[in-house]
Parts: structure tokens; C-alpha cells; sequence
């Protein structure tokens, strides 16, 4: 498989090239009418047998609820979230199944509409399961036919209004109707039982939490009561008592404690981490001061007398001596100072910290204090409050139970508030399939999808089809392409083929691929040997190459063919042209030219023949010479690698303008990167579109690590019709250039 950074670097690094990719498309179109006439087919075939379907409409109000039984526990009534919770809910009680089986209930008491159950989409569990259970339990039976009516239902909600559309899909219009607008009478129905239910469960509860409060109400100020007469507690008095006030004054104490001892500690371990020198004490004593004095006037004075006396002079060891002294007891004092402000400093933070822990202790000795004394109040007032909490929500639960009577008795009267705004009608067309609409998403589908299959088979595609591909991708001078000929069974891929005209010339005359640029020289396969040509004259500078070898990555690649059609291409330009059979493993070029392989390059290099023994002139063409291999050795390499094959070279650059060495395939030999050496440079062959990309890039590596020319890379065997999206630009006759070319050729 391709690497798709390989793939992609084509477009990367010059663009899209959009006429390359319609060419592409146009090309292999085949593709996309076959893609695209399945996808129809199957759409036409699936449309065919689709059972037309119906759907019925029908529209919901859904009203806010006001004040009213449903609310009875409310202090304030109710205001649903109709954005999200509530019409949510709604939806979700239309959609249910008990909801769906109420309906299924009454479709089927309908007239004509007996044991008929409401038609599910197909591949419902109701189409697939309902005709093949024998004897179906009642229950299962109307499961399964409320789950056949909720695949058909659909609820949605119209957006920033409190309107559901509903609707139903059915093959019957007429039940698709009345499925609808049955729903809506059970759903209203459901809504105001849900209601009634409602009144009738908070009126119970109401009645036994009120029972229940009464005792606990009892209980409650029987127990204040008897507490307040044992602790002798009436009232709280509102102003703070003593003990509170003790508290605030010790916590205000215990908040400045810790102020001091942060400051205390801050000073402390700022002088711990100091140099002696850096103690303001230190830097303002006046002892130390005066001694650093001094020590300065001794230090100037031995700087003068240094320049009249040695260090050896009395003198100067006396003054050395005192200012060691004075070093010293400056040290000493700092030291004895600057721990004297260090323990000060410690000494300062643990008062600080001892002070901050006993008011800490006494805080929290009154805040238990403060706790014991108010615990009694604290207490009965709480008993108090629970008690009047009590007291009000009696009160409450007993005015809730009057409203839930009074409701009770209204049943009748009850609202929903929820209305019918629309009524399903009975359809007149088909809601699926839509023909056109199916048909039209088929087409797009298909031509897209044959599109994409074309660029799939192409990105997977690691092959390289055209010069713009060789300098692109592999970063190859690419010096022309040679097209492929001949497709029907039994042919070589890569054999020549005449016109009428050509068949009636003089059977004499060799029709082989091999010798096309010498047998049908205006021919389109001529003229692109004589465009890799005009190529190799102008591929250096100075001079045309005139030493060439030709080789390819791989066996078949259609090197040998080249090395032929190109040797003539050179001897039309008048020029004298040697061809040398180096490939000493598959030798093939005496058998291109009848000629017999005893003696060649192999007999020359073991010193059995002489350079003019082995030479031959083709007689068709006398610019052209031919050296054989030989007899195959055993040791090619070794024969390659000798000095013979340097003085045989040698010799005939002095006697022929161009000489073509056709060289064993690169990969896994070396003799090609040898005979290298014996040459101005390399040409690779390569079968375009299917020789791998990496194979090609390995030979190119190998032939570089050895520091050996590259010409480029000539394309050979491109299947002109397979990659015509590739070579639309190079769709022309060439014989109009011929002239040009051969005037180029011979400058």
C-alpha cells in the first residue's frame, strides 16, 4: 500500500493541478456510471417495494396550570419551566406506553376497525413478531401492538411556543387520522384523571398529617411547659451578659497576641538568615566602626611602605602583624554582637509565642463558659420556636384540607389545560417513499461515491506514471517516456505492432520492438527515443555525455529495448555509435542482433580476443557497432572490477562519438555501479506505473552513496490509456519537431 505522504506530496508542493484531476475523472468515468447506476438500481428497487406510508398531523396547546387542585401542598401555585421540564414531560406522557395501549383500546371499538391493530412502520416488532405467534397471549398482544403504535408517533415540540405537533405514520390515511386525534381525547382524559387522583391522594394525606401534628403539637407544649417551670426560665433577655462580654474583650486580646508574635517571629528569622556584617547592630556599633578604621589607616600604610620595603623588612612584617590583630578582633566583636541580637531576637518571638498560647487557653476556657450558661436558654428558646413552628403549619395543613373538600366536591367542574388546536385530518398523499427526493440523494450518492472510489484507486497507487511524477516525487530528472503498445491476449505487453503498410513491406526488414526507431522512424515511438535524446545532449553543460550506462531497478523493466532504440537514435544525428553487452548474468543483445555469442567482452577481459575480433557492424545501420557479452562467466564481478575493462573503455572513447554499455538490473548487484566508474554517468529505466516508488528511490540511493552520475530516469512501458489523465498534454504528433531535435543533436 501507498504511503500517503508520498502520495500526497504531488499537491503539496505545486498545488492542485484541477485539468490533471478531471482528466482523472474523465478518464475513469466508467467507474462512476457503474457506481452511480448500482446506488439507483437499488434506490429505484427499494422505492418499488416500499409500502406507501401516510401521515397525519394534529397540534396541542399546552396551557399553563393555575391555582387549583393539583397544587394543594403549595403555598405559592405552581409555574412549570415550560421551556425544558414541563412540555418534556408532557412529551413524555404522550409517548408513553400506557398512554399508547389506552389508545390502541379504543381504535379497536371503532366501526369497521374490529381486531384491527394500527399499522407499525415496517421492521416494527408488531410487522415482524404479530402473524407468526400461534395462539399470542392477550397481554404480549397488546404490548406488542402499543410498541407498533409508538414507532409510528411522533412528538415534537414547535419551537418558542407551548404547541406540540403530533403526528402518526400509517399505510391506512384513515386510521393515521383517528390514531391521531384518539390520542388527544385519551391524553386530555389522562390528564384530568391524573388530576382527580391528585385531589383525592393530598386530601387522605392531609387528613393524616394533621392527626399527626395535632399529638405532636400536644406533646411539645407539654414539654415546654414542665421544662421552663423546672429551670425557672420565662424569658431571654436580649443584652449581652457579662460572660459574653469577658469573651470579646479576650478574643480582641488573643487577636493582638498573635499580630506581636508574627511580627516577633518575622525579625527573627530575617536575622537567621544573615550574615553577621548585615545585623544592624552590628553595622552601628561604634567599637566595630572604629576598628574597621583603623584597620583602613594600617592597610594605606602598608600599601606606601610596600613600594619602599620588601615583605621580608621588619617593618612591614610588624604592620602585617597588626593588621592580622585588628582582622581578628573586629571578627570577634561582630560574632559576639550579632549573637547577642540573635538570642534577643529568639528571646523576644518565644515571650511572644507564650503569651499567644495562654490567651488562646483562656478564650477557649470562657467560650466553654459562655456555652454552659446558655445552654438552658438556649434550649427552652428552641422549645418554643418548634412549638410555634408546630402551631403554623396546623394551622396550614388544616386550611389545605378545607380547599382539597371543597375540590372534591368540584370534580365535576374540573378543566384540562390542555386543547386541541389542530384536529388530524385524513391525508391524501403518500408521506413515503418520495420517489424524487430518494432518487436524487441515490444520484449524488452515487456520482460522489464514484468520485471517491476513483481518487481511492489512485491514492493507493505507488507507482510513478509521468515525467512530472519523477521530478516531483522522486526528485529525478525525467528524460522523456517511451508508451507501451499492444494489448491483446497473447501479445507481450510491450510488442510492436504495424499498420497495413507497414505488414506489405519486405519481410527482411525486423518488425521488433527493438529496432522501431530504426524500421518506422516517424512513428510516435521514434519520436519520444528521439526526445530522451535531445535530452542527453542537453544534460551537461560543456559537453555531451559520451560514455552511458543503462540499467533499471528491477529485471523486465525494458532497458535493453532502450539502449537499442536510443544507439539509433544517435546514429541518426550522423553520428558513430557503439553498443556494449555488459549485462554478463542475461545477456540479450546477440540475439536482438543474430549474432553469435563465442566471443565478446568476457573472452576480451580473460585475454582470448582482441578489441577488433569481438567488434561487429550492424549492417542495416553502419554507424552502429556491437560488442557481445561473451561466454557468461562465473565471476562477473571480477571481470568488471579488472583493469582490461578500463583499457578496453579507453580505446573505444578514441574511436566512437557514443558508446551505450546496457548494465544487469541494480537491485541486489552491483556491476552496474561498477562499470559506473567506467562511464559519464547512468541511466535508469523504470516501467511506468508499475515499478514501485521505493524501489525506484533505493536504486536512486545506491547509485548516489557511490557517488556515480545520474542522468535521470527514462519512463518505459506507460500504458498511454490507462494514465491518460497524466499524459493529456502530451497527445500530439511529434514529427513536425524532428528537424529541430536532429539540429540540436549535431550542434
Amino acid at each position: 500500500m501507498a504511503n500517503p505522504t508520498e502520495n500526497q506530496d504531488l499537491l503539496l508542493e505545486e498545488g492542485i493541478q484541477f485539468h490533471e484531476i478531471w482528466e482523472l475523472i474523465k478518464k475513469r468515468r466508467m467507474i462512476v456510471y457503474y457506481f452511480a447506476g448500482f446506488v439507483l438500481l437499488a434506490a429505484l428497487i427499494r422505492v418499488q417495494l416500499q409500502t406507501p406510508l401516510f401521515m397525519a398531523r394534529g397540534t396541542l396547546l399546552i396551557e399553563k396550570e393555575g391555582r387549583g387542585q393539583m397544587n394543594l401542598l403549595s403555598q405559592n401555585y405552581y409555574e412549570p419551566d415550560w421551556a425544558n421540564e414541563y412540555l418534556n414531560t408532557q412529551i413524555r406522557v404522550l409517548t408513553s406506553r400506557s398512554l399508547a395501549k389506552k389508545v390502541i383500546g379504543e381504535l379497536e371499538r371503532l366501526p369497521g376497525q374490529e381486531s384491527r391493530k394500527p399499522a407499525a412502520k415496517p421492521g416494527s416488532l408488531q410487522k415482524i413478531l404479530g402473524s407468526n405467534q400461534k395462539d399470542p397471549d392477550p397481554e404480549q398482544q397488546l404490548a406488542g401492538a402499543a410498541s407498533g403504535f409508538l414507532g409510528g408517533l411522533g412528538v415534537s415540540n414547535i419551537p418558542d411556543t407551548r404547541l406540540l405537533e403530533v403526528s402518526y405514520v400509517s399505510p391506512d390515511p384513515k386510521m393515521a387520522a383517528h390514531a391521531v386525534n384518539t390520542l388527544f381525547d385519551k391524553f386530555i382524559e389522562f390528564n384530568l384523571e391524573m388530576k382527580a387522583e391528585s385531589t383525592k391522594q393530598a386530601a387522605e394525606f392531609l387528613t393524616a398529617q394533621i392527626e399527626e401534628m395535632r399529638r405532636n403539637l400536644a406533646q411539645k407544649e407539654q414539654e415546654l411547659q414542665e421544662y421552663g417551670k423546672r429551670k425557672e426560665l420565662y424569658y431571654i433577655r436580649g443584652e449581652d451578659s457579662t460572660v459574653v462580654q469577658k469573651l470579646s474583650d479576650l478574643n480582641s486580646a488573643y487577636t493582638a497576641a498573635q499580630i506581636e508574635r508574627i511580627n516577633k517571629e518575622a525579625v527573627f528569622r530575617e536575622l537567621k538568615g544573615k550574615p553577621f556584617d548585615n545585623y544592624p547592630d552590628v553595622r552601628v556599633n561604634s567599637l566595630i566602626q572604629g576598628l574597621k578604621q583603623e584597620f583602613s589607616t594600617r592597610e594605606s600604610e602598608i600599601k606606601k611602605k610596600s613600594q619602599i620595603f620588601q615583605e621580608s623588612y621588619p617593618e612591614m612584617q610588624r604592620l602585617r602583624s597588626q593588621q592580622e590583630g585588628l582582622q581578628k578582633r573586629i571578627n570577634s566583636e561582630t560574632a559576639d554582637i550579632a549573637r547577642k541580637s540573635l538570642n534577643q531576637a529568639e528571646a523576644e518571638y518565644q515571650a511572644a509565642l507564650k503569651k499567644e498560647n495562654y490567651l488562646m487557653e483562656l478564650l477557649n476556657q470562657q467560650k466553654g463558659s459562655v456555652v454552659s450558661s446558655n445552654a438552658d436558654a438556649i434550649y427552652y428558646n428552641s422549645l418554643k420556636i418548634e412549638v410555634q413552628n408546630m402551631t403554623n403549619l396546623l394551622d396550614f395543613l388544616t386550611r389545605k384540607q378545607k380547599e382539597s373538600m371543597l375540590s372534591s366536591r368540584l370534580d365535576g367542574l374540573q378543566t384540562s389545560n390542555i386543547k386541541i388546536v389542530d384536529r388530524a385530518e385524513i391525508p391524501t398523499r403518500a408521506f413515503s417513499p418520495n420517489k424524487q427526493r430518494t432518487l436524487l440523494l441515490a444520484l449524488m450518492l452515487g456520482l460522489g461515491g464514484g468520485i471517491f472510489l476513483i481518487f481511492a484507486l489512485n491514492y493507493l497507487d505507488n507507482t510513478v506514471k509521468s515525467p512530472e511524477e519523477v521530478e516531483k516525487l522522486l526528485h529525478l530528472p525525467a528524460l522523456g517516456f517511451i508508451p507501451a503498445v499492444g494489448a491483446k491476449p497473447g501479445q507481450s505487453y510491450y510488442q510492436h505492432y504495424y499498420s497495413d503498410r507497414k505488414k506489405q513491406q519486405s519481410e527482411q526488414k525486423l518488425k521488433a520492438v527493438e529496432f522501431v526507431n530504426l524500421n518506422d522512424p516517424e512513428s510516435t515511438f521514434a519520436e519520444h527515443y528521439r526526445n530522451i535524446r535531445t535530452s542527453l545532449l542537453l544534460s551537461t553543460p560543456a559537453a555531451p555525455p559520451k560514455v552511458m550506462v543503462v540499467t533499471s531497478a528491477l529485471p523486465q523493466e525494458g532497458k535493453t529495448v532502450t539502449v537499442v532504440n536510443l544507439a539509433v537514435a544517435f546514429t541518426q544525428l550522423g553520428k558513430k555509435v557503439l553498443i556494449i553487452d555488459c549485462d554478463l548474468r542475461r545477456p540479450r543483445l546477440h540475439k536482438i542482433f543474430r549474432i553469435k555469442n563465442l566471443a565478446g567482452v568476457t573472452s576480451f577481459l580473460v585475454g582470448r580476443s582482441r578489441l577488433e575480433d569481438i567488434l561487429y557492424r550492424y549492417p542495416n545501420e553502419p554507424n552502429l557497432h556491437v560488442i557481445p557479452s561473451g561466454p557468461i562467466p562465473p565471476n562477473p564481478v571480477e571481470l568488471i572490477i579488472s583493469k582490461g575493462l578500463g583499457e578496453m573503455m579507453a580505446k573505444l572513447r578514441q574511436h566512437y562519438d557514443f558508446i551505450f554499455i546496457d548494465a544487469p538490473p541494480l537491485m541486489g548487484i552491483s556491476d552496474a555501479i561498477l562499470l559506473g566508474e567506467h562511464a559519464d554517468g547512468l541511466l535508469l529505466v523504470a516501467w511506468g506505473g508499475k515499478t514501485p516508488r521505493k524501489v525506484i528511490e533505493k536504486a536512486k540511493n545506491e547509485i548516489e552513496k557511490y557517488n556515480v552520475k545520474l542522468f535521470g530516469l527514462i519512463l518505459n512501458k506507460v500504458n498511454m490509456r490507462r494514465f491518460a489523465y497524466a499524459y493529456s498534454s502530451y497527445n500530439y504528433k511529434y514529427g513536425a519537431y524532428r528537424e529541430d531535435d536532429e539540429k540540436r543533436g549535431e550542434a
